[in-house]
């Protein structure tokens, strides 16, 4: 069984490849879905709902998860954190439009970075925020030891 620092680090290399994974998916899609005309809301939304759910299923793997009788709490817990994320990346997005739009009035190209921009800067602060409640919150089962 790992404790300690070593399972730390375990979990935190394994949770940021499952991060960049999701938001290699989620920055394709709001790219994208932005790119073509849909709002920064529904972008975000659409980028979210892209990266979530590999991102969720591969946490839980990594993290051993609860088994079948924890799962429901489990996404429940997960489903508020990454809801939580989505909503503050929506926000950022809104707000970062109104100010590209303005500084930019005639260059797609220009508010499309500055959106994407905020997009992307939402969540790589929210990473460690993420790590840390995924942990305490989120798979809170942990494997017993052996016992001898």
């Amino acid at each position: 069984m790992i404790t300690g620092r070593a399972r730390y680090w375990r979990l935190i290399s394994r949770f940021a490849a499952a991060s960049v994974m999701a938001t290699g998916i989620s920055q394709l899609v709001f790219l994208l879905s932005y790119s073509l005309g849909a709002t920064p809301v529904v972008s975000t939304v659409l980028a979210w709902l892209a990266g979530a759910i590999p991102n969720f299923t591969l946490n839980r793997r990594t993290w051993g998860g609860g088994g079948r009788d924890a799962l429901r709490g489990e996404l429940l817990r997960y489903g508020a954190i990454s809801v939580g994320t989505a909503l503050l990346a929506a926000g950022a997005t809104h707000l970062a439009e109104i100010a590209a739009t303005s500084a930019f009035p005639d260059t797609r190209p220009a508010q499309v970075a500055v959106v994407w921009g905020a997009f992307i800067g939402t969540y790589a602060v929210m990473f460690a925020v993420k790590f840390v409640l995924i942990d305490k919150l989120v798979f809170t089962r942990r494997p017993r030891p052996d016992a001898r």
